[in-house]
């Protein structure tokens, strides 16, 4: 009985102290794809050179995109000759930051680390993207590299990515939007969309956040991410590059390893590898390019992410 009061505590104050963070990041998410503002993503990505990393890494950071909602947008860029590294760019920021886990994240494990993981994102898209030209350049990524094959309709068009996806056994999300002609209507639609996706996932995290601090014996957590130094902060990133979590539940599952002693720098690298190179968005990612860009993928975000925990320990 006092487990289950003390679990029931820590789940509704955790509820209590994050409801309007995921409020306030709903609406915003809501928000811009009710102007469509993710839409523009082709438009932009691939048309300005290299520049078109710094706009493929400032679209992922602000879209409300998480690991599988880019994939609709990626496969069919890929499949119309976009360069790789943009892509690239996108495909790493997209998991780990958009307008609702900004706001989790500050309701969750606090403000400083929101503009760290924020910070953090922006670090991981460039350095994807820049190494990504970079073995372009040497050849590394010469030739086709999209393993996918692609579908045209009737008209001779590139199909949508969902017939894409079906056709080359990748099975992604899809649903069908009907339009509006009150904005105010299409604004609800979208945010009881985004809410319930979101909330779902937060319940969850909550849940397990309870779970990690009644039930996981504090040596564990020591063992692996609590000891200082950079064997804390590889520990956690490797710890994390497994998990099946993208960046809403992440962040729950942080604050039950904060309070367990998850050290500073450790915390980043943890936040950082979890949802950039979780085993769904690497399976999904597998589906569309061959190994070496998978590979590529993995390595630069797992050593970002560290690079991020050590930079937070020497300024911690």
């Amino acid at each position: 009985m006092e487990i289950a009061k003390e679990f029931l505590h820590i789940v509704l104050t955790e509820a209590g102290k994050m409801w309007w963070f995921t409020l306030i990041g709903v609406t915003v998410a809501a928000l811009i794809k009710t102007y469509q503002l993710d839409k523009n993503v082709r438009k932009y990505v691939g048309r300005f050179g290299v520049l078109s990393i710094l706009v493929a890494t400032a679209i992922g950071a602000f879209s409300p995109l998480c690991s599988c909602g880019i994939l609709p947008i990626i496969i069919p860029m890929a499949l119309s000759g976009v360069p790789l590294p943009p892509l690239m760019a996108l495909l790493t920021t997209s998991p780990v930051m958009d307008p609702s886990s900004f706001f989790l994240t500050m309701g969750g494990v606090g403000e400083e680390l929101a503009w760290w993981k924020f910070g953090g994102a922006i670090f991981l898209g460039l350095s994807s993207g820049f190494v990504t030209l970079f073995l372009v350049r040497t050849g590394y990524f010469s030739g086709n590299i999209v393993r996918m094959k692609p579908v045209h309709t009737d008209e001779g068009e590139l199909a949508s990515a969902y017939e894409i996806g079906c056709a080359n056994n990748l099975i992604l999300k899809t649903m069908t939007v009907k339009p509006r002609e009150s904005k105010l209507l299409f604004f609800i639609d979208r945010f009881l969309d985004v809410g319930l996706f979101v909330g779902m996932w937060v319940a969850i995290a909550i849940v397990l956040e309870a779970v990690i601090q009644l039930f996981v014996p504090i040596n564990w957590v020591t063992w692996l991410v609590g000891k200082e130094g950079m064997t804390s902060v590889v520990a956690a990133a490797l710890v994390a590059l497994p998990l099946p979590a993208h960046q809403v539940p992440v962040v729950p599952i942080l604050a039950g390893l904060q309070a367990k002693g998850i050290s500073v720098g450790a915390d980043i690298a943890f936040l950082m590898a979890g949802p950039v190179t979780s085993i769904p968005a690497i399976g999904a990612l597998s589906a569309i390019f061959l190994p070496r860009v998978v590979v590529s993928f993995i390595i630069t975000g797992l050593a970002g992410s560290i690079i991020l925990g050590a930079l937070r320990m020497g300024f911690g």
